[in-house]
C-alpha cells in the first residue's frame, strides 16, 4: 500500500463509522508518528488540530525551539505526503507525552455505543491499514464515539444535514426569539440556528446554497457540480424544508379547489424524488401514500395523480 492512500483510507474508515466531521482533525494527530519517524515520535507527540494549527507536546523547551524551526518542513510533509492540507500552523509546546499519565476523571464517562463501536470496528477490518495506523484510528474512534455519548446524555441532538451532535436546541433563548415566540411569528435563521450544527447553519446561508436549494425544488435531480457534499446536504434540506411547506398550504387549499389537485401532486412527486432519487414521474399514490396519506387520498378522489 502506498502512504498516500492513508489519508483517503483513514477518511473512508471515519466515513463508514458516522464520524466523517471528526476525519480531517483526527488523521492530522494520527498521522504525526509516521510522518516524523520514531526517533523524533519519541519525544514528541501531536494532541489536536484547533483551526488550522497543529498543537504538539514535546519533552522541553529546546526541542520545542528545534522543532519550530522545522515546521515548514512537517507542514508539507502533511501535503505532499498524505494530503493533509488542513495543517496550516505547528505549535509544539512543552507538555505530556504519554496520555496515561492524565488524572482519571472522578466519574467515568457514557460509554460509547456498542452498534456505533462496532459498525466503526468492521469498516476498520475492511482496510489493509498499518498495524500502528489501525491501532490509533481505534483509539481515535473509541475517543469520538465516547465524546458523541457523553453529549447524547446532555441533550446534544444531531443535525439532520451531516449528523453532528450539537447544542444548538439547549442555548438559552435570546431577547429576539423571545419576541418572536410572543409575536407567534417564525424566522427561519433562528430555527435553522437551533435545527443545524454551526457549519450547517453557516452553509445555509450562502447565496449558492440558498440558490441550489430553490433549484432542487423544482427540479429535485438537477446536477449539483461545484458545490461539497455538505453544502448538498444542506440544499437538499432546505429544499425538502420548501416542499414540505408547500404540501402543508396546497392541501386544505386542494380540499377547497379540487383545480389545484394537480399541482399538489406535482409537489408531491418532486418530495419523494428528492428523498428516494428517482424521477418524481415514477411515483405512485401508493407512494404518495407514505408520504401523507391525506394527500393520496384526494388525489384518488379527484383522479389525478393515477
Amino acid at each position: 500500500m502506498r502512504e498516500r492512500h492513508v489519508s483517503e483510507l483513514l477518511a473512508e474508515v471515519f466515513r463508514r463509522g458516522g464520524l466523517k466531521r471528526g476525519v480531517r482533525r483526527a488523521e492530522a494527530v494520527l498521522l504525526w508518528r509516521r510522518l516524523v519517524g520514531p526517533e523524533l515520535a519519541a519525544f514528541s507527540a501531536a494532541k489536536v488540530l484547533r483551526d488550522g494549527v497543529l498543537y504538539v507536546n514535546v519533552s522541553d523547551s529546546e526541542t520545542a525551539m528545534h522543532l519550530s524551526m522545522e515546521r515548514q518542513r512537517f507542514i508539507t510533509a502533511y501535503r505532499e505526503r498524505y494530503l493533509v492540507t488542513d495543517v496550516r500552523e505547528i505549535r509544539f509546546q512543552v507538555g505530556k507525552l504519554d496520555e496515561s499519565e492524565h488524572v482519571q476523571p472522578a466519574h467515568a464517562p457514557p460509554a460509547p455505543d456498542p452498534g456505533d463501536l462496532q459498525r466503526l470496528t468492521r469498516a476498520l477490518t475492511t482496510l489493509d491499514l498499518p498495524d500502528d495506523v489501525e491501532r490509533g484510528v481505534l483509539a481515535a474512534g473509541r475517543s469520538l464515539l465516547a465524546l458523541q455519548a457523553a453529549r447524547r446524555a446532555l441533550g446534544w441532538t444531531a443535525c439532520p444535514c451531516c449528523g453532528v451532535l450539537h447544542d444548538g436546541a439547549l442555548q438559552p433563548e435570546t431577547l429576539r426569539e423571545a419576541a418572536l415566540r410572543e409575536a407567534q411569528r417564525h424566522d427561519i435563521d433562528v430555527e435553522l440556528g437551533r435545527e443545524f450544527c454551526l457549519a450547517c447553519a453557516r452553509y445555509a446561508k450562502e447565496a449558492r446554497v440558498v440558490a441550489l436549494a430553490r433549484t432542487l425544488q423544482a427540479t429535485p435531480l438537477a446536477v449539483t457540480a461545484g458545490v461539497s457534499d455538505e453544502e448538498l446536504a444542506v440544499a437538499r434540506h432546505l429544499a425538502g424544508r420548501a416542499l414540505d411547506a408547500q404540501l402543508a398550504t396546497l392541501l386544505p387549499a386542494a380540499v377547497s379547489d379540487q383545480r389545484l389537485a394537480g399541482r399538489l401532486a406535482a409537489v408531491a412527486r418532486a418530495r419523494l424524488a428528492l428523498r428516494h432519487g428517482r424521477p418524481p414521474a415514477t411515483f405512485t399514490l401508493e407512494d404518495i401514500a407514505t408520504l401523507d396519506a391525506r394527500i393520496a387520498q384526494l388525489l384518488a378522489i379527484t383522479g389525478v395523480g393515477e
